[in-house]
């Protein structure tokens, strides 16, 4: 079931590395494989795309340091069975490692297919993803919502002293579902009272009903935990309000700021990383990556260039790209430089910690936060 992309082949004209040329030490390089499972289809393709470009840039990249990565591309098309379906092939095939599936969802149905191989799955994406839901193999990339959405949320309070909130979310979809339990967490410990906690189906007409309603409760905010085509909808029915809006990690992709316009004007919403970012080794995968693809890159595309810079350093460290030393590597991993800032690693706990970047939508694009 694995399908390559036309992605691998875009590499050839772009003309800047963020991975420093291999010492010449004579000890011969590490070919590792690496299985990229990625929406480039389906409800999650603004984020898959994002995704799977970034582990392609970082792949190319890799070819003159100690460690090249080989990436084989697969399209989950967003769902439970093609996800299962590209995992059983990627453990079939022995990869060092997987990066993906883009959604919590889907990881949560294809992880444990690795785990239970003893292949290392890298959590790009994984936002909602409970690390034991996704085995004992997997290791996340992304920060979880569990430490974007508080981020946001502190920052709107600070900004705008908030006392009350309405949150409006998605059943029927693991990602909206985790999202909105961590903006209830993150309410309760910065001391906002939740006047209203509103939800519909996904694919639902109801936004615009269940905007009304978060309004009519009186809150000084609206928290928004949804994805792809709910997010949008949800975020144009609240267009009209001049409430504070905070969103969650499915807003941060250009394709469902594009598809909502104006709507997300003034939206703070917190990411792993952010093209604002002044730091060396942001500006120069921001270069490579339009020499590339010729836009401006996303947090997901940093989050799966920073995927296979975690592999590398995980085969760097056991000296091997057998899915068996990649697991020995991340285990030994504590410090982990990165286009997302430095990733650390606590013993026993398989999650990068780094900060997050809250950032305000402004003309359809996520710009950093000014300091409150």
């Amino acid at each position: 079931m694995i399908r390559r992309t036309s992605l691998i082949a875009a590499a050839a004209i772009a003309t800047s590395s963020l991975v420093p040329a291999a010492i010449a030490t004579g000890a011969p390089q590490i070919v590792a494989t690496g299985g990229s499972l990625a929406s480039m289809t389906g409800s999650a393709s603004p984020y898959g795309v994002s995704q799977a470009r970034g582990a392609s840039l970082a792949a190319r990249d890799s070819r003159a340091g100690a460690v090249r990565v080989r990436l084989h591309l697969a399209d989950d098309q967003s769902g439970d069975k093609m996800g299962t379906n590209q995992m059983i092939g990627f453990v079939g095939a022995r990869v060092s490692a997987v990066l993906g599936p883009t959604l919590s969802g889907v990881a949560a149905a294809a992880d444990p297919i690795a785990g239970a191989a003893g292949v290392p799955v890298l959590g790009v994406t994984n936002t909602t993803l409970d690390l034991a839901a996704g085995g004992p193999t997997f290791w996340r990339v992304s920060l979880s919502e569990n430490r974007l959405i508080p981020a946001s949320v502190a920052y709107a309070k600070d900004t705008h002293e908030l006392q009350t909130a309405s949150l409006v979310s998605v059943t029927g979809d693991a990602y909206s579902e985790g999202a909105a339990q961590a903006f209830r967490d993150a309410a309760a410990q910065q001391g906002i009272r939740l006047v209203a906690d509103l939800s519909m189906p996904t694919g639902s007409a109801g936004a615009p009903g269940l905007i009304a309603q978060a309004i009519a409760a009186g809150p000084q905010a609206i928290f928004f935990a949804a994805r792809s085509r709910d997010a949008v909808n949800l975020a144009v029915a609240a267009a009209g309000s001049s409430l504070v809006k905070v969103g969650g990690n499915g807003y941060n992709t250009p394709d469902v700021l594009g598809a909502a316009g104006a709507a997300t004007d003034g939206f703070i919403v917190s990411a792993s990383w952010n093209p604002g970012k002044r730091d060396a080794a942001s500006r120069r995968f921001i270069r490579a990556y339009r020499a590339m693809y010729g836009g401006t890159p996303d947090a997901f595309a940093a989050q799966g260039y920073a995927g296979v810079q975690l592999l590398e350093a995980a085969v760097t460290a056991a000296r091997g790209a057998e899915p068996g030393q990649v697991l020995n590597g991340l285990r030994r991993l504590r410090a982990v430089p990165s286009v997302l800032g430095t990733m650390r690693f606590t013993k026993g706990v398989r999650e990068a910690v780094y900060p997050a970047t809250v950032q305000v939508v402004r003309g359809g694009r996520l710009l950093l936060a000014p300091r409150p």
